[in-house]
C-alpha cells in the first residue's frame, strides 16, 4: 500500500521537476545590446538668447562629432557661472 502511494506521489514531482529545470533553461537573459562605453563629457559654452539649456551651434557640432556613433545625447547636468557661461555634462545615448 505504501509502496504505491510513494510511487504515485513521485509520478506527480518528478515531471514537475523537469519543467522547472526546463524553463530555467529557457528563460531569457538580460540584452547585452545596449552598453554605453563612453563617459558623460564636459563643454562649456557662452550663455545666448538669456536661456542656459540653449546650446550654441558650435558647441552642438562639437557633441555631434564625439556622438558620432550614437543616436542622439543628453544634458545631464548644468552649472553657470558669474561670467555668463555654462558648463554642461553630456551622455551619449542609442
Amino acid at each position: 500500500m505504501y509502496k504505491n502511494i510513494i510511487f504515485i506521489c513521485a509520478l506527480f514531482i518528478l515531471p514537475s521537476c523537469n519543467k522547472h529545470a526546463t524553463l530555467t533553461q529557457i528563460k531569457p537573459t538580460k540584452s547585452t545590446n545596449i552598453i554605453y562605453q563612453e563617459k558623460p563629457f564636459e563643454l562649456k559654452w557662452k550663455i545666448e538668447k538669456k536661456s542656459i539649456t540653449y546650446i550654441p551651434v558650435e558647441v552642438h557640432k562639437k557633441i555631434k562629432n564625439i556622438c558620432k556613433n550614437y543616436d542622439r545625447f543628453v544634458l545631464i547636468k548644468i552649472k553657470t557661472f558669474k561670467d555668463d557661461t555654462a558648463l554642461g555634462t553630456f551622455d551619449c545615448r542609442i
